[in-house]
């Protein structure tokens, strides 16, 4: 009887559930499992693209999706995918093992939890940490020790049935959604690849001593306005503060690996340490191995401060001493020994090993003391810092720039890949169907122009609370400004200057205050201007409390008064909002309203989801002016100009 009252006891205890709380814990962290890869997988898939925050090209996040470890050996297959499709399964699994998981279940979370522990090495010792992969595997690595401790596995469940089949239509939905994808990629790459190898065989001689005429740049007194840098990579860089540029080919390069009179000529700026770079540079050596037509121009970029005076931060911390390296090979050693240099740097990502000379140094026979006395040097040190003043100036936003005969792939922007591309222009040349000029790109403020006119449409959310400036005509240009009115500059009287000529604008005012007090999207590095929340609030507040027209005269006022405000200047916008007409106790009341915090606060969500970089933000006619200003001159009036001039053609 004490036998049977045993077993019995024994049977109670094998269907135990998971007690509510771990059960509970267990579920968020497969959730949330399932959010951070779905978002990766999302990404895979262009459903959000680069809006995907922290995840840009040139980021740890998109580095990782992007390279080795972001894909299935053999099948091409992302890593996201697989990690939505199995946590979605675990969380089926999880919902239908209220009592625990059957053992094989157990041994593949285990298996998990070790795969998620490679990923998070993987990413520590390339120094690239995705805040979305690390979330995901963090809470894997909870959920399997969440597991160990329900030790109560059940003998009979529908749990692994139920993981399976979930795992399984996730797998073909996701096949399915690339199956799209890809294809539609192929048809975008096909239409940019015929417009890039149409631009470049349109380019002649005529074109390239022509002069531009369709810009007419305003000067900027560089004493009053300034571009407050406020988040993103720090791969972009600032405009250099220089003499109007001259009218030169700024993409002469001392080193040309081929031909120097080859038909085709691809110009790259790039890192050494740069992912992005290594494959294209790979891709252009494969064609030169092939191809007797085709030459390679190299010049140096490299993102570390040590050399290059336009990068806020070090992101590649050899990227200097890698560019002068290969310079002082090419020093003592000629074209050779720096091409032998270039591709050991490339296949070594820019690190020397243990912090010493490259071993190559002794391959080519040098002294090690008198090739670090030449890498030291100042000329190495000259001739890289000369080529980033003129990538500075050919308006370089990531590494690499490339150029196939004069004319700027945008990899970064379009789907277009080198080889076809270079092929399909060299045999054109061949053929006779075209001739091999060279354009010479533009640089300054028509560059920036040309950067607009090339962008890709923004589309952001619709504001709960649009205000309308009245009386304005259809076809003015349509502006949109995230703004932060306590800033000196805001190139808002810009535009009112320009509207004196030729008429109103549609202007419209978005918010991303310089204030982590309303702004929690604004990174730690940047410090708060004290008047820029209050500021903010004033312009939404005048237009719900009085009308659209007040919001505007607002907005005037603040363009006068608003770097001057404080963060206890609460009467001085109550008083202002008085003098025109609005009721003082409401806007107070209004001004200090939840609803008010919460506009600007999708504001600025709305920012940093599009990775904007810099404050004002302006996009003309639906694409953001990259860059507002060059060597003193301004691109947004001749911006305008040309919107004004486009509309007006029949």
């Amino acid at each position: 009887m004490a036998k049977s009252e045993s077993r019995g006891s024994v049977a109670s205890s094998s269907v135990m559930s998971t007690p509510m709380s771990l059960w509970l814990i267990g579920l968020l962290c497969v959730g949330a499992a399932v959010v951070f890869s779905g978002l990766l997988a999302l990404k895979q898939l262009g459903v959000v693209g680069e809006s995907l925050p922290g995840c840009g090209p040139q980021s740890a996040c998109g580095a990782l999706t992007s390279g080795p470890f972001g894909r299935i050996p053999g099948i091409d297959w992302p890593v996201s995918y697989v990690g939505v499709a199995w946590f979605l399964g675990l969380l089926v699994a999880w919902l239908l093992g209220r009592r625990g998981l059957p053992q094989p279940l157990v041994w593949l979370v285990r298996v998990g939890a070790l795969a998620s522990l490679g990923f998070v090495l993987v990413m520590v010792a390339k120094g690239q940490i995705c805040p979305y992969c690390l979330g995901a595997h963090i809470a894997n690595f909870i959920f399997w020790i969440i597991v160990e401790c329900t030790r109560q596995h059940t003998a009979q469940s529908n749990a692994f049935a139920g993981g399976i089949v979930a795992f399984m239509l996730a797998t073909i939905l996701l096949a399915g959604g690339q199956i799209v994808q890809s294809s539609n990629r192929a048809i975008q790459a096909a239409e940019e690849e015929d417009q890039l190898v149409k631009s470049v065989l349109s380019q002649s001689a005529e074109q390239n001593t022509n002069e531009s005429q369709t810009t007419s740049p305003k000067d900027i007194d560089a004493a009053e306005h300034e571009v407050a840098t406020v988040g993103g990579e720090s791969e972009t860089v600032e405009e250099p503060a220089a003499d109007p540029p001259e009218k030169r080919n700024l993409l002469t390069s001392r080193w040309v690996l081929g031909d120097p009179e080859a038909p085709v000529n691809v110009v790259m700026f790039s890192d050494y340490s740069c992912p992005d770079c290594k494959s294209f540079e790979d891709e252009i050596q494969r064609v030169l191995a092939r191809r007797g037509d085709v030459s390679l121009s190299v010049r140096h970029f490299p993102m570390c401060t040590d050399c290059n005076d336009y990068m806020h931060k070090t992101l590649h911390a050899n990227a200097c001493w890698a560019a002068r390296s290969a310079e002082a090979a090419g020093i003592l050693g000629g074209e050779e020994a720096f091409w032998e240099m270039h591709r050991w740097l490339f296949e070594h990502r820019g690190k020397f090993p243990g912090g010493h000379l490259p071993p190559l140094v002794e391959e080519l026979g040098f002294d090690p003391l008198i090739f670090q006395e030449v890498m030291m040097s100042d000329e190495t040190l000259q001739r890289v810092r000369s080529d980033i003043e003129d990538g500075v100036e050919l308006g370089l936003f990531f590494t690499p720039m490339i150029f196939v005969n004069g004319v700027q792939v945008k990899w970064q922007l379009l789907q277009t890949k080198l080889t076809p591309t270079v092929d399909r222009i060299a045999d054109a040349i061949a053929s006779g169907q075209a001739t091999a000029e060279r354009a010479v790109p533009p640089v300054g403020v028509d560059r920036l122009i040309e950067d607009w006119r090339d962008g890709r449409p923004v589309r952001l959310r619709t504001p709960n609370r649009i205000f309308r400036r009245p009386d304005v005509p259809d076809h003015a240009p349509r502006i949109t400004m995230f703004v932060d009115f306590a800033s000196k500059s805001t190139f808002v009287d810009r535009i009112l200057a320009w509207e004196e000529e030729n008429g109103p604008t549609n202007l419209t005012f978005r918010f991303f205050p310089i204030n982590h007090d309303c702004n929690s999207n604004l990174s730690d590095r940047i410090e708060s201007r004290p008047g820029s929340c209050l500021a903010a609030k004033a312009l939404v507040a005048a237009g719900i409390a009085g009308s659209d027209q007040s919001h505007y005269d607002m907005a005037w006022w603040l363009l006068e008064n608003g770097s001057s405000l404080g963060a206890d200047d609460e009467h001085i916008v109550v008083d202002q909002a008085a003098s025109m007409g609005i009721d003082p106790e409401e806007f107070r009341t209004t001004l200090n309203s939840a609803g008010v915090d919460q506009l600007i606060a999708n504001d600025a969500a709305d920012y940093k989801r599009k990775g904007f970089r810099s404050v004002p933000a302006i996009i003309v006619e639906g694409r953001l002016i990259p860059r507002l200003k060059s060597d003193g001159l301004s691109a947004l009036e001749p911006i305008l100009d040309e919107v004004v001039e486009t509309k007006q053609s029949p």
